[in-house]
């Protein structure tokens, strides 16, 4: 057996082997033999048949596909124990030539083990930011509580204005087969011209509103394109915020005790004034901030430390994670009944153009986690039971379970390798962040 060896990157080698002609000869006569015994072939008893007369009967490519499964893999153990080479996955095996009677030529394009190099990953400099909480943003997020505390009663005797929550049927005229379908639409959050068209409606009233998509419309089929829809006013409903006082804050966000304890023992703040509101919005915004600020933190230092490195891995480990993505696409379309069909169509892409997205982002994330693991080994940080322990705490705590409850669920799932994951993670950006030099800035 001849065995040709090339190095087409740092992760994978193509071998070019060929069997020899009596060996395949050997294998030819051998399939010949097993397939005559099984095959049905008038005037002769099963086995009995020449071999000139299988010849005739059988199928020669079945036959090539049979003596195929019978040298591949023997020859490529081989090949690879006469290469001295580990592979870190499977092969991919492509026959090149095989004619009956001549030596069998394939290739094998063997996958290695990733290579990592880490570059600086230490002393890496980046800046904490925390952004500023100010009175306007507070207003904007009081706002937004009164907005999701507003009550919508009917309307009967006005005109839709702005600010109004309506249902409407609508279907555009242009498309004759197409059903009326409801919608419910705030006035002033829809597109210009239905904003246009609604105010002003009254109840039951019907009419055909021009409707002109927008140039930086999703769809981009729809951009620019005017449709005439057909729309009736079926329900009216005015927004009406609550009015901002102290008793109304003290109804709905003053902490109650809970049974058998008294309201000074409850543990929580009471928040029974509008200012303190204020207040409590202001903290808990700054708080997000604060937060905000160390995940830039440790994403911009594990971004420089990734990007330090020079990280080569076999082409296997790419494939694998581009079918992991589209294995859970699919199953995300599946719950909602629909198909990779409608995705690539809502999305305006072709398969090749998701693949080629997903292995970005598999190549991406490939790399990463390579050097994250790298540094893990060289630090060697380790996870001790404390740790495990620990994550399994919070965990129960924001699922707000009994941490009982999250360890049979980890051990139904066999979801610990997860677990062990995170902990590992987090605990490499904990001591990348430590080693990092972070400026504080405003």
């Amino acid at each position: 057996m001849l065995v040709k060896q090339e190095q087409i990157n740092p992760c994978e080698v193509e071998l070019h082997i060929e069997i020899d002609a009596e060996k395949v000869g050997a294998a030819v006569d051998d399939t010949y033999a097993e397939l005559g015994k099984v095959t049905n072939i008038p005037g002769f008893r099963k086995g009995k048949a020449p071999r000139v007369v299988l010849e005739r009967v059988l199928d020669e490519e079945r036959v090539k596909d049979r003596v195929a499964d019978k040298l591949l893999k023997g020859a490529y153990i081989e090949a690879l124990e006469e290469s001295k080479l580990d592979p870190f996955g499977q092969a991919d095996v492509v026959i090149e030539k095989f004619e009956i009677g001549e030596p069998m030529l394939f290739k094998a394009v063997v996958p290695l083990a990733p290579k990592i190099e880490l570059g600086e990953y230490k002393g890496i400099k980046v800046e904490r930011k925390v952004e500023k909480v100010t009175d306007e943003a507070v207003e904007k997020e009081l706002k937004g509580i009164l907005e999701r505390h507003a009550q919508y009663p009917d309307v009967f005797d006005r005109e839709a204005r702005e600010g109004d929550v309506v249902r409407i049927e609508m279907k555009n005229e242009d498309e004759p087969s197409e059903e009326m379908k409801s919608h419910v639409i705030e006035i002033g959050d829809a597109l210009p011209d239905l904003n246009a068209g609604l105010t002003g409606m009254n109840p039951e009233e019907e009419k055909v509103i021009p409707l002109t998509f927008p140039e930086d419309f999703q769809e981009e089929e729809l951009r620019g394109v005017t449709h005439n829809m057909r729309v009736k006013m079926c329900e009216i409903h005015e927004k009406k915020l609550p009015e901002l006082t102290d008793d109304w804050v003290k109804e709905n966000f003053t902490a109650q005790p809970k049974e058998g304890e008294k309201e000074a023992e409850s543990g929580e703040e009471n928040v029974d004034t509008v200012e303190k509101l204020r207040t409590k919005i202001k903290s808990i915004m700054e708080e997000a901030a604060q937060k905000a600020a160390d995940s830039e933190v440790r994403n911009k230092i594990v971004e420089s430390v990734v990007e330090n490195a020079k990280a080569d891995f076999p082409g296997v480990m790419v494939a694998e994670g581009i079918e992991e993505r589209m294995e859970t696409l699919a199953e995300q379309l599946k719950k909602r009944k629909l198909t990779i069909e409608d995705y690539l169509k809502y999305r305006g892409c072709t398969p090749e153009e998701l693949r080629a997205e997903y292995e970005a982002d598999a190549r991406k994330e490939l790399k990463s986690g390579l050097v994250l693991g790298e540094v893990i080994s060289k630090e060697n940080i380790k996870i001790e039971d404390a740790d495990v322990e620990a994550e399994l705490k919070l965990m129960a705590d924001e699922a707000r379970v009994p941490v009982e409850t999250i360890k049979a669920y980890v051990d139904r799932t066999n979801g610990m390798v997860g677990v062990r994951n995170r902990i590992l993670t987090k605990k490499v950006v904990d001591f990348l962040v430590e080693v990092s030099n972070i400026k504080k800035v405003r």
